[in-house]
Order: C-alpha cells, then sequence, then structure tokens
C-alpha cells in the first residue's frame, strides 16, 4: 500500500509540472499562500512555474524538519520537567548576568519580577575570604568554610536586597570595564510547588589592577508557579566562592598573547591562519578532507639545530600544514614549502623525534591517509622515508621500549573508518556509547632502524582492550620499576594502562586494578607529581557536561537499566579526572577534593609550574567549534 501511494503522489506532482503553463494564473497563488509564502504576482508564471513550486516544496520540507528537530528538543514534549525548568532557570540567570554587566541598572525595580517578597539571600561574597595563594603574577582568595551561622544583619531579603547583594558583588572586581558574567545550571531538583538547582557562577573583568574573576556555586531555591509564568527566585544560597586576581604589569606576569606581534609578516599567517574551519568548510571540496572539528594540533622542536624552538601547524584536508622556524628576534619564519612538509593530507598531529640517532629532529605526521615518517638533514630539510598505515590517527608517541637503543612508534587510532576512495567518512557511532568497544585499534612499531618499522602490537600484548576510540597516550614509569608502562586516554568509555614486564618483555592492561579506567570521554592524558611525594600522578582531560549532570540524575533517565549502568552515564558527564598515585599500583581518585574536574569540553592537558613556585600546576585546553552563532554556547 505504502508503495502504490508513493507512486501516485509521483505521478500528481510530474502531472502538475506538466499542466503548470495553462493553469499558473490560478493554480498558483492558493498554492504559495498555503505554503506561507508572498505571492508577487503571475507576470511570466508559465516560465517560471516549475522553477518556483521545486523551490517552494524545498523550502516547505526544510521548515517541516526544522519544527521536527524543535518538537524534539522541546522537554516539554517528552515529559523532561526538570530540562524544561532549567531552560526557565537559566532564562531568569541570563538576565541577572546581563545586569551584572551593568550594575547601574540594578535595582529593585529590575528585579521584582524574578524574586519573591519573602526572597533571602546571604552575601554573595562571603564576608571571610582566605588568602590561599599570593605571588607576583596572581593572588588567589578562597572561602575555606561555610558559615552556617551567619549574622542575621548580612541577609539580604526581597528584590531590593538581592540588588545589594549583587552590587556588592560586582563591586568586589572594581571593574574598569564591562563586566562578564556567564551561569550553568547543573542539577534541578523538583518537588511540590518548589524548584532547587545548583548553579555555576563565573564573573570576570579588567581592573585597574589586572584582569580579575570570581567563580562560585550557588543554590537556588525557586517557586514554581501555576500556568505558564515564569519561576521567582525564593532563595540564594553560595556554597563555594573564589576569587583570582592576574596582575598586569609586573614582572612574572603569566602569558601575553603575540602571535600577531610573530606571525603577522607571514603571508601564510594573513590568508591562512586567521580563518577559521567555517570560513574553509565553504570553499573547499570536502573530498580533499576538510572536516569541521577543529582537533588538528602543533608539534614544538629545534628542527634547524639553532637551539631556538619552531613551530609545525597540522591543518585539514585541502590546506597546506605550515612549518614555521624562529629567529633570533622571536618572529616566525615560514619554510613549510623549502622544508618539504607542506602536506594537503587531513592531518591531526605530528611529532619530532630523532629516528635515526643522528642528533636531529625527524618528523611522525598522523593522517587519515598515512603516518607518514620523515628524516631531518639537520637544516629543516626533511624526506619521506616510510608510510605506514593510515586510518584516523590521532596521535604518535615514541619509546624504546625493547632498549635497544633506537624509538619506537605507538600511534593512537580513533575511527574505525577511514581514507577510502577519496573520501572521508562521516562522524563514528560508538557502541555502547557509554563503553564503546568499536573503534580503529591502536598500533605498535618496533623500529628496526634504516627506516624500517615493523608491525608488533600483538607481539607485545598491545592488542588487550585495543578497539577503543583512542585520542592520546603517554609513557611514563608509574610503578618505578624502571620501565615504561602506557596510559592511553579514550573516548566513549574505559581507558587503558599498560603495565611492561622487561622480563617478558610484554604489555599488561591494568587499568581496572589500578584504578584508572576513567569510564568517560578522555581527550587527553599528562603525568605530574602534583603533591611532590616522588610519584607520577595522572590526569585526564574529559568533557564536563552541565546537561549530563542535571539529566542522568533523574528517575527517568535510562529506567530500564541498572544503577551501575546509569552511574556510569553519570561518570561520563562528571569532567576531569585528577588520580593520586599510591605507590602500590594503584590510584586514588581526588578529582572532587582537589577541585579540578569541571575544565568544560577539555581537549588538551598539562602539568606544568607555570609560576616557577615549584609545584606542578594543571593546564587545560577547552572549547569546541563556535564559528558565527552565539546561542550554543
Amino acid at each position: 500500500m505504502a508503495c502504490k501511494k508513493s507512486l501516485r503522489i509521483f505521478f500528481a506532482v510530474a502531472f502538475l509540472f506538466a499542466t503548470t503553463a495553462l493553469c499558473a494564473s490560478w493554480f498558483w497563488p492558493p498554492l504559495i499562500e498555503n505554503l506561507g509564502v508572498e505571492w508577487n504576482g503571475a507576470d511570466d508564471a508559465a516560465a517560471s512555474s516549475q522553477g518556483r513550486l521545486s523551490s517552494l516544496l524545498a523550502t516547505s520540507l526544510q521548515q517541516k524538519k526544522k519544527d521536527e528537530r524543535a518538537q524534539l528538543l522541546d522537554p516539554n514534549q517528552d515529559g523532561w520537567e526538570t530540562e524544561a525548568f532549567s531552560d526557565q532557570a537559566t532564562s531568569l540567570l541570563k538576565s541577572i548576568g546581563k545586569l551584572l554587566g551593568h550594575p547601574e541598572k540594578l535595582d529593585e525595580e529590575k528585579l521584582s519580577s524574578m524574586v519573591l517578597d519573602d526572597f533571602v539571600s546571604e552575601p554573595l561574597r562571603p564576608d571571610e575570604l582566605t588568602t590561599v595563594f599570593e605571588g607576583q603574577a596572581m593572588t588567589v582568595r578562597r572561602q575555606e568554610a561555610r558559615d552556617e551561622s551567619s549574622d542575621d544583619d548580612r541577609r539580604f531579603h526581597g528584590a531590593a536586597g538581592l540588588a545589594t547583594a549583587l552590587q556588592e558583588l560586582i563591586a568586589a572586581l572594581d571593574p574598569t570595564s564591562e563586566t562578564r558574567a556567564a551561569f550553568k545550571v547543573f542539577n534541578v531538583e523538583l518537588s511540590e510547588g518548589e524548584a532547587t538547582t545548583r548553579v555555576y557562577f563565573q564573573a570576570s573583568a579588567e581592573t585597574s589592577q589586572g584582569h580579575a574573576q570570581q567563580n562560585a556555586t550557588w543554590d537556588c531555591r525557586w517557586a514554581l508557579p501555576e500556568g505558564d509564568a515564569a519561576p521567582r527566585l525564593r532563595s540564594l544560597t553560595v556554597q563555594d566562592y573564589e576569587e583570582t586576581l592576574l596582575k598586569k604589569g609586573q614582572p612574572g606576569s603569566l602569558f601575553e598573547d603575540c602571535t600577531a606581534a610573530v606571525l603577522e609578516a607571514e603571508p601564510s599567517y594573513q590568508q591562512q591562519l586567521l580563518y577559521g574551519v567555517h570560513d574553509w568548510g565553504g570553499v573547499i571540496d570536502r573530498t580533499l578532507g576538510i572536516r569541521l572539528r577543529g582537533y588538528h594540533g602543533i608539534a614544538v622542536a629545534d628542527v634547524n639545530g639553532d637551539d631556538l624552538e619552531d613551530i609545525y601547524v597540522c591543518e585539514p584536508g585541502g590546506l597546506p600544514n605550515r612549518l614555521y622556524l624562529q629567529t633570533a628576534d622571536g618572529r616566525l619564519r615560514d619554510v613549510s614549502e623549502s622544508a618539504g612538509v607542506d602536506f594537503l593530507d587531513p592531518c591531526s598531529s605530528a611529532l619530532f623525534v630523532d629516528l635515526d640517532n643522528d642528533g636531529d629532529q625527524d618528523m611522525v605526521i598522523a593522517s587519515v591517509t598515512a603516518i607518514t615518517i620523515l628524516s631531518n638533514d639537520g637544516e629543516a630539510r626533511f624526506t619521506v622515508r616510510t608510510r605506514l598505515n593510515g586510518g584516523e590517527a590521532f596521535q604518535p608517541t615514541a619509546i624504546d621500549y625493547d632498549a635497544d637503543g633506537d624509538l619506537d612508534l605507538y600511534i593512537s587510532m580513533y575511527e574505525p573508518f577511514g581514507h577510502e576512495e577519496g573520501v572521508i567518512a562521516g562522524a563514528p557511532i560508538a557502541i555502547p556509547y557509554h563503553d564503546a568497544n568499536n573503534g580503529k585499534p591502536n598500533t605498535f612499531y618496533r623500529n628496526d632502524g634504516n627506516w624500517q618499522f615493523t608491525d608488533v602490537t600483538r607481539e607485545v600484548g598491545l592488542d588487550d582492550n585495543n578497539s577503543k576510540f583512542s585520542l592520546a597516550a603517554t609513557w611514563s614509569d608509574y610503578d618505578l620499576d624502571g620501565d615504561f608502562d602506557l596510559h592511553v586516554a579514550n573516548d566513549f568509555g574505559r581507558n587503558n594502562l599498560y603495565r611492561y614486564d622487561s622480563q617478558t618483555g610484554k604489555f599488561q592492561d591494568v587499568a581496572g586494578e589500578a584504578g584508572v579506567e576513567d569510564m568517560s570521554t578522555g581527550m587527553s592524558v599528562s603525568l605530574g607529581d602534583y603533591n611532590r611525594d616522588g610519584r607520577p600522578d595522572l590526569y585526564v582531560s574529559n568533557m564536563w557536561s552541565s546537561a549530563g549532570n542535571r539529566i542522568t540524575y533523574q528517575r527517568q533517565f535510562r529506567g530500564d537499566k541498572s544503577a551501575t549502568v546509569k552511574g556510569q552515564f553519570q561518570y561520563l558527564a562528571r569532567g576531569n579526572s585528577l588520580f593520586e598515585n599510591s605507590g602500590d599500583g594503584t590510584f586514588r581518585d581526588v578529582s572532587l577534593p582537589t577541585g579540578v574536574g569541571m575544565g568544560r569540553w577539555a581537549w588538551g592537558s598539562i602539568f606544568a609550574d607555570i609560576n616557577n613556585d615549584g609545584w606542578e600546576d594543571l593546564l587545560v585546553a577547552n572549547g569546541y567549534i563556535t564559528g558565527t552563532q552565539k546561542n550554543d554556547l
């Protein structure tokens, strides 16, 4: 029946096309009116009617699809009351955020529709703050403990009270420029006539002293109205508070953006690097490998022996990779073409490493077409020596695992697809999403000299649990037994920790028993001794999701699954993980007490002592592609 109905529709549309020249003057106006498009008369209707109908039908179908998507995304349509309330609360909090940008407009009248008459709040900036760090470049102050017995005189009541509390909060920044404030609702609980939300608050501004920032967690209680009315705040409690100041004009300032200063003279900077993936995605043929993901990395090393660090920039397909040599005055000079490394393949990352023991930095480039290995003549001129199997390769790492004097290569792979017949496959389908085991196996290559590499993945035991979506790997002697072990960060599920036994020449995955499977969205892994006890600790960057933290704790989420599976999904949204090395072959998860979990959508992380105080700090690179749209933040 469905087939016959489709045929009837097809022939009816064909008949309409064939008769448009005869009936355009009376047929088109009502049809277009029904499609919601203005009719501009029947001039030349017979000549253009066929194209009009095609265009209008396409527009109508596109709008229908948009409406269907909007309905699917509307929590009111599928019973997710907590998500519907989160949208309402977020909207009101954003209104407050806009007022914080213009504190002169903060008054009782502006807030009266958002709060109840009996609203009550404690100070949004606690009266007692402790300086937990003081350095040349930065100061950090925190609320060390909540004071449950705060003086009633320091309670704020009603809309006027909230206005005063907000003005006090922003005044502490002492802004010389507009304050930027943002909120993230990451927990919602509904009860009879009331809702409670836990919210991350962040505000920042330039001040006379430097860049100031406030970070806090608020518990907001809301009254639920009847009908379509907006909720109103009943109370506000500050669970934790921190403020930082990055000082300016002082010795030891942390960072300064010098990109333009070192690159502006290079045409490739003006013509290529200044444009984003959305710009190139509209002009580069998809078959060349352009992919709008933005995960392309860089490699840094001294490639010409002048004791200055140089930079190699990996690009998506259709754009040449770039090699910039550093000059004595700190600028960068583009030598990509003369160096022989301006490849157009879609590249994700590169590694500078001496593979032939001649004292200079050779290069390994990971792309979907191949793992390309190049030798360096010592003066930044590279020659392709061999190509290994490609696929969705993300990161090459090097280690002399067999202690034979040369470096071997471990390649982290991702999608099970690849570059087939010049077409790049679409996004991966991880199965199951929270514990995927259908990724492309990683590969370990032994260096046999003379640019020959042998796949020994199975031979050394690295084929165990090797069907993940791997994004990063790093080597360390975590158990201090004198040989190097391998940590692998995997998207969509569990990570690997392969312990090496030099007696047997085999690796064994001990992530589970060591307590570092970290069932999440692993995107980078870094080793450092954060507590200075002499043992390497482990930090993994994942995705922190406000929506995931809200939804996975709701009773109706995955109602057909066990508490264990639900817990795995909750962990998936938790964020970054810090594992403290216990010294007995296991690690202790200290992510929550150390406060390093919320790193947003964290792609990369590294331990580094950025202020030279002897303690290793954590730097986290986060974000994703935004482009010109602002409503996806």
